[in-house]
Formats: structure tokens, C-alpha cells, sequence
């Protein structure tokens, strides 16, 4: 009753000291299970709540988590994990191996319903309990980064107990971690109510030691940007998340704000291109699509220059990424105009291409970026193209997908590896009904499927990053991906509130070491 009575005298706009209040762009009606989720909005309140079994910090460097000690076979197929013996969950009970194995027994399990994590540990075989506190995770082939997947969000140890007794679905509602901040309540559509763990003492070396200073963490969802900024400046929110580019530039000007920007790593912002259906069937037509896309005049004309240009499927922020990305489609009218009417694509009177009497129409659902959407339909438009944009949630978007229904889908992810790829262009991911799967562009490579492979069982950095390096030529001479901005997210808060530290992966935000000014732990 603490709790809530503190958390809705916040929100009314009466600052309470020992609670802060994180703005969150999204709300969430899936629930905070990491094993299931895929969204990096449940992430930033999973971080809070979980921990996992090695720690990666900003800079993607490791550090023990609730392991203290790692060892990988030479094969790369296994690791030997030995783990910390004093920390417990939220629900009173003792992390220990038998969880561990729980946990990754569970995410393969198709009761469970994993989308994100059943994919981030690949050919997953198995667990063996060696000890009390030591375990053996086994994979059925070489999997080299074993350690930054067992880094990852979604991997994060969940307690058996509190599954068992709720089940999936309830868990999801009522997760259970070990994690600096206890979960205590969910108004759904609203806001999402921590409290401060006052047992932490187990946390990664490059947060400060011991409980979190701030007594209580309260999510609060205000999808609108606008309001979203409002809450800010009224001191209803103290960090604005995702803030709107011009904002951010306009309150990182003003000495009572303070702005964190970064580059998430993953796929960039961008498109899909349909290459099973419509006139993205032809290579040429996706070729002269993406050169009548003017990503410098986006960057600068609605990103203000925040969010830089992206030019290939990786964030420019990994090691991996390939430079060469930026020699593929540049804004080239002419190139793009002759690509299609080699492809038989005529001008027509009202300025819409034809062929056999069908226009060159292109369908594009979106549930996000509907401004990226609407100057994308500006710039084709000059080509000849008609586009049509439709707004729609994300439950139609997924009807779509699976009906293949659509020319054109937004996509975007946030993983700090370069297997990301394997996502949205593997044969294997191509949707079907009940597969729920982010091959969009519905790409059938079986020769970048091979090459994917090698480089994610690949042991050597340099034979890594030259297979990643051919794997990104391929995608961009298949055209099937149209890349339009580096993801950035943008933070905003006041001055006065220090200790903020974004996660791996530059999106999520690490709570544990926030506090105001003149704020201690009580």
C-alpha cells in the first residue's frame, strides 16, 4: 500500500523524493517474462528486475553477473559456469544451478512461447548440474559467443518457484528476479511499480555497491512524444526516453536538461522489401527504390543530424560493420528511373508508373515511424512509385506479415551481436503461420544461410568479421533491405539527476546507481 500511495502522489505532480519516475514511448500489454520478450521497451523494466549470469557493461566489456567465474571448452561448445552462492530471488528463494538449467530448459520449451531468447541461444542442447553452484550449458555446435548471449536481457534467470506456482502466463504478469528492483505492480496501459531490492548486494563491479539508492521505480507509459516532453518539463517524469530528435536538441541547449545520446546496436532503422510478391518480386525495382530515397536530406531534415544516415543491415557501432555498405544505392534519380523502365515500368499520366495496365503501387503498413513512412512516400512518389502508407496496430501487422499481405515492412533491432542478421535474413526465419519470425523480406539465400552459419560458429575474430563482412555485401546486392537511419536512442533528464548508465547495447538503462541530488538510499 506504500507503494501505490507514494506512486500516485507522484504522478498527480507532487514530487516525491525517493521515487523516480522513468517516461516510457511504448505500453506494454505482453508482460516482462525475459525468456518470452521481444521488446526493448519490457527490456528497460526486465533490466531493472533481473540479473544475468555475466554482466556486460556500455561498452559491451564482461564482467561476472550472478556467475563469478566462466570457462568455455576449446570446442566452443560448451562453458562451465560457477556461480555466486549468496544471492537469492525476490521470492525468498536461493538461485542456484538447478535454476540456471531451469531457465534454459524453459526457453526451448514450446509451452513457454519464447520469440526473442529461444533464437539468441541457438542450437541450445541441454544443462548438466555439476554442483550445487556450478553448471555446464551445452550447445550442439560450436557457439562462440556464448558469453555475450549469456549477457544478453533475454537470458536473464527467472525463479522456478515463482514459475511453477503462476505459471507462464502469470509470471509474465508478476515476474520474479534477483535483480536490484523488486517487481510490485502493473496497471496496464499505464505504468509498471518497483521497489528497491534491500538485499542487492551482488551487482556488477561498474554499478556501485550495495541497494539502489532510489527507494522506488515507477514506468510510466506516454506513447505520445509530445506529452511525453510535457511530462518532463512539468517534473511529472524524470527522464524522458526516445525523446523526439528536435527536442533533444532544443533541451540539451537549456542548462536545466542534460541529454545521452547513443547508437544502438543491431539492424538499423529501415524497410523490408517483399521479394515473394508485387513489384519488389524484381531485383531492379528494389534497386531503383532504394535510390530514390535521399537518407542525407532525412537525416538532416528530420533528425536534425542526430540520427546519422545508415547505409547497410549493422549499426555502424560494431566492430563487424563493413564500410563498404556505403558505396550500395546512393540517391540517384536517374540510375533509378532507368532501372525501371529496363524493368518495363512506364510513366503514366498521373505520374504513377504502369505495366500491363497495373500501377506501381507498393503497400506499407506501419504501427511505427509513420513521419519516416510519409517523407519515403514523398521522395518514391517523384520516381513514379505509389506508395501506400496505412497506420495500424501491431496486431494487424502481424496478421499481415503472416498472410504475406504487405510490399513493405518497418523493422529494427537492438542485439549487441552481429548474428543479428540471422533474424531478418535467414531462409529459416521467413514467417509461416504459427512460426512467428522476422525474415520480412522473405529473402530465400540458401548461400548466405551457409555463410551465416560460418561466421556465428566462427572462433577467429579476423575469419568473423571478413564472413560478416561478406554477409552484409550479399544482403545489399539482394537489395532487400533498405536501411534509413542509425538507431538512436535519446535520453533527456534534469541536471540534477546523476548515475544514469545505459546498458549494452545503447538503449535500456541501467536505475541501480540513480539518484538525485540530495538523495540517499533509505
Amino acid at each position: 500500500m506504500l507503494l501505490a500511495a507514494g506512486c500516485a502522489r507522484y504522478v498527480r505532480g507532487i514530487r516525491s523524493d525517493d521515487t523516480l519516475v522513468f517516461g516510457s514511448p511504448a505500453s506494454n500489454d505482453s508482460g516482462y517474462d525475459p525468456r518470452v520478450s521481444l521488446s526493448r521497451n519490457e527490456e528497460q523494466v526486465i533490466l531493472q528486475v533481473f540479473d544475468t549470469l555475466i554482466a556486460a557493461d556500455q561498452d559491451d566489456s564482461l564482467h561476472p553477473g550472478l556467475a563469478r567465474d566462466w570457462q568455455v571448452s576449446d570446442d566452443c561448445r560448451s562453458v562451465i559456469l560457477t556461480l555466486r552462492d549468496d544471492v537469492r530471488f525476490h521470492d525468498g528463494t536461493p538461485f542456484d544451478a538447478a535454476a540456471v538449467k531451469f531457465t534454459f530448459d524453459s526457453i526451448v520449451d514450446p509451452k513457454t512461447g519464447s520469440m526473442g531468447a529461444i533464437d539468441l541461444i541457438g542450437p541450445y542442447a541441454g544443462a548438466d548440474i555439476l554442483g550445487p553452484h556450478a553448471v555446464r550449458l551445452r550447445w550442439r555446435e560450436p557457439f562462440p559467443r556464448v558469453l555475450y548471449i549469456l549477457a544478453d536481457r533475454k537470458t536473464s534467470v527467472v525463479s522456478p518457484t515463482a514459475v511453477r506456482r503462476l505459471g507462464n502466463a502469470g509470471f509474465a504478469e508478476a515476474p520474479v528476479g534477483t535483480g536490484p528492483f523488486v517487481f510490485r505492480s502493473w496497471t496496464k496501459g499505464d505504468s509498471v511499480a518497483l521497489e528497491r531490492n534491500p538485499h542487492y548486494r551482488w551487482g556488477p563491479a561498474f554499478l556501485p555497491a550495495g541497494p539502489a539508492a532510489t527507494a522506488r521505480i515507477v514506468h510510466r507509459f506516454i506513447p505520445n512524444d509530445f506529452t511525453r516532453v510535457a511530462a518532463l518539463d512539468a517534473g511529472e517524469i524524470d527522464i524522458c526516453a526516445l525523446t523526439p530528435l528536435l527536442d533533444t536538441h532544443n533541451l540539451a541547449a537549456d542548462p536545466r536538461y542534460a541529454a545521452m545520446i547513443a547508437v544502438a546496436q543491431g539492424l538499423p532503422s529501415g524497410f523490408c522489401l517483399n521479394t515473394s510478391r508485387g513489384p519488389f518480386n524484381d531485383i531492379r525495382v528494389r534497386r531503383a527504390f532504394m535510390m530514390a530515397i535521399d537518407r542525407p536530406w532525412l537525416s538532416r531534415n528530420l533528425f536534425f543530424d542526430l540520427a546519422k544516415p545508415a547505409w547497410g543491415p549493422l549499426a555502424s557501432s560494431f566492430p563487424e560493420y563493413w564500410p563498404g555498405v556505403r558505396s550500395y544505392y546512393a540517391f540517384d534519380p536517374r540510375a533509378a528511373a532507368r532501372l525501371l523502365d529496363e524493368a518495363g515500368w512506364r510513366m503514366g499520366p498521373n505520374g504513377i508508373r504502369q505495366k500491363d495496365g497495373q500501377p506501381l503501387a507498393i503497400y506499407t503498413p506501419l504501427f511505427i515511424d509513420p513521419t519516416i513512412g510519409v517523407a519515403i512516400q514523398a521522395q518514391a512518389r517523384k520516381l513514379g512509385f505509389d506508395v501506400t502508407i496505412e497506420q495500424v496496430t501491431r496486431q494487424k501487422q502481424d496478421e499481415l506479415m503472416f498472410a504475406n499481405g504487405y510490399d513493405m515492412l518497418s523493422q529494427r533491432w537492438d542485439r549487441n551481436d552481429a548474428s543479428v542478421l540471422e533474424l531478418a535474413f535467414l531462409t529459416r526465419n521467413i514467417p509461416q503461420p504459427g512460426h512467428y519470425s522476422f525474415n520480412w523480406a522473405r529473402l530465400r539465400d540458401p548461400a548466405l544461410d551457409s555463410l551465416l552459419a560460418r561466421a556465428a560458429a566462427s572462433t577467429v575474430p579476423g575469419d568473423r568479421k571478413a564472413l560478416y563482412a561478406e554477409a552484409q555485401r550479399m544482403i545489399m546486392e539482394a537489395a532487400v533491405f533498405l536501411p534509413i537511419h542509425e538507431q538512436v536512442q535519446t535520453i533527456v533528464h534534469p541536471r540534477e539527476l546523476t548515475g544514469l548508465r545505459f546498458a549494452s547495447g545503447n538503449w535500456q538503462l541501467r536505475l541501480a546507481g540513480a539518484r538525485r541530488e540530495g538523495l540517499t538510499a533509505r
